[in-house]
């Protein structure tokens, strides 16, 4: 969930910014109070996989691994291809596995996580690298894994104080991330992006006005 300044989407689909190190100086101290409740319902759906390896894709300052960290989690990995958001995410004191990779060509072996989480990192990115995401966070988890998405969700339930504010969020990013936002919005959002022969929904839980959504899904085998 990478805001403002001016942003631009590079090859891949991750965000490059020249002034990226003062948006991952603001990021958190801007949106804790937003992203805290989210985080820690997080943490209650996640609460029976503290054995798992679990690795979080787009990362960004790593605050969700952190939370599960002081948890009790051990085995736990996070990605992300900004230098300045992954330097946040090194402070502290926990044993995260930190790496900077692209997330739709990571390096990673097939079938090698239990769990990977995907947390507001698909609505600004184009169509393309939304589904090459996907199609790789397919291939590193193993059969009967799970994939839990967080993102915005747009429908006859979203609250008009949510989707105000969700929009209102993405118009300040500007650029190509608002464009891709609005993009991800009119065309039916998470929806539109899991392949169901991929993933089998679980569950969904609403949050931030109902304009959030935390998806479960279950990894299946493809023919």
């Amino acid at each position: 969930m990478e805001y403002w300044p001016k942003i631009l989407i590079g090859p891949g689909g991750e965000i490059m910014d020249k002034e990226y190190g003062f948006t991952a100086k603001i990021y958190d101290p801007l949106l804790f109070l937003a992203l805290n409740p989210i985080r820690k319902a997080v943490l209650k759906e996640l609460i029976d996989h503290k054995e798992s390896r679990i690795l979080d894709l787009c990362c960004g300052t790593g605050n969700q691994l952190k939370m599960l960290s002081k948890n009790g989690f051990k085995d736990l990995h996070c990605l992300d291809l900004s230098e300045p958001m992954l330097e946040v995410a090194r402070r502290g004191d926990h044993s995260i596995d930190i790496h900077k990779e692209d997330a739709v060509r990571t390096g990673f072996k097939d079938s090698e996580f239990d769990l990977v989480i995907l947390s507001f990192a698909l609505h600004e990115k184009d169509r393309e690298t939304q589904l090459e995401i996907i199609r790789e966070t397919h291939r590193i988890l193993r059969n009967g894994g799970q994939l839990l998405v967080v993102d915005f969700v747009f429908d006859d339930r979203t609250k008009a104080l949510g989707r105000f504010g969700a929009t209102i969020i993405e118009w300040m990013a500007g650029g190509e991330h608002y464009s891709n936002f609005r993009k991800y919005k009119q065309s039916g959002g998470l929806s539109a992006i899991i392949d169901e022969k991929m993933f089998r929904h679980v569950k969904s839980l609403r949050k931030a006005f109902t304009v959030v959504t935390i998806s479960i899904f279950d990894r299946s085998e493809t023919s």
